[in-house]
């Protein structure tokens, strides 16, 4: 009959239990990565919402004259100031504005100071005048695009609001801001023969709605559809009738997107006193 190696049988338990308390140690190293990695992401997100609001105000210019603003323009995002520059064509990021106003100055000021812990952040002693203050209708909670024709200063400046939800991402628009109406033609076989018409009526004061727009948006994806946009011809200063009823301002053919919109916009020329057509592209982020 053999020996029991009770020091054998003592080792090989300790083993047992060294190699269990390892791969439980080795499952709770394998989670923390993951958790880790999900709580940055958590606040990566946080971040990228701080930095680029879902929600909020986008400017873009629309000028005859090549007017413009100061570049760059500065304004308050939570507990720093940051920039941006407001152009034609493409509109800027959304800013998210405070109590319905955003303010814009033309020199970075110092961060808001925020005094005790949990105190409500006020501007520096030495804060600037903003250069130019837009009141946002309605607060801007929603998605809010803003065309501005620019003044003899940034104060001076002119503002337009429109809802994006009103003029969505898939199809082309037109929006007339001008003092006279215009009339747009389309036809999706291209040669008119099927041609649709839709008279925009002159901007008024209650702003812009379905009296001053038109919206195209029953094509497909990469459609080209064919357009003309004509306004009545003026009448001559000696009297006269107008040989041609309509005067053509635009023709050409658009081509429908599912991932952005284009805005037409008309407006008037003070210094030719004649319409022109400018486009902004709106991307749906």
């Amino acid at each position: 009959m053999g020996m029991v190696n009770l020091r054998g049988t003592k080792i090989y338990h300790d083993m047992k239990k060294f190699l269990t308390l390892s791969l439980v140690l080795a499952a709770i190293f394998a989670l923390t990565p993951a958790y880790a990695q999900s709580s940055r992401s958590a606040r990566g997100a946080a971040a990228a919402e701080e930095a680029a609001p879902k929600t909020g105000v986008r400017f873009v210019i629309c000028s005859t004259g090549g007017g413009r603003l100061p570049s760059p323009l500065y304004y308050l995002a939570g507990k720093e100031y940051k920039s941006t520059s407001i152009s034609g064509r493409i509109p800027t990021q959304r800013i998210k504005p405070i109590a319905g106003t955003i303010n814009f100055y033309d020199k970075a000021p110092n961060p808001p100071e925020t005094g005790k812990k949990g105190a409500k952040a006020t501007p520096p002693a030495d804060m600037p005048k903003p250069v130019m203050t837009i009141n946002v209708p309605g607060g801007g909670g929603g998605k809010v695009l803003c065309i501005v024709i620019p003044g003899e200063t940034p104060a001076k400046a002119k503002t337009f609001f429109i809802n994006e939800a009103d003029f969505p991402s898939k199809g082309v628009h037109l929006i007339n801001l001008s003092p006279r109406s215009v009339t747009i033609y389309t036809s999706a076989k291209g040669d008119f023969s099927d041609v649709s018409k839709k008279v925009v009526g002159p901007y008024r004061k209650e702003g812009i709605n379905e009296k001053n727009s038109w919206n195209f948006t029953q094509a497909t994806h990469g459609q080209q559809v064919a357009f003309r946009i004509t306004t009545p011809t003026p009448a001559p200063k000696d009297g006269k009738k107008a040989l041609v009823k309509e005067t053509q301002l635009k023709v050409g053919k658009f081509v429908v997107s599912n991932r952005q919109s284009q805005i037409n916009v008309v407006v008037k020329d003070d210094a030719t006193d004649r319409l022109k057509l400018l486009s902004i592209q709106l991307n749906n982020d």
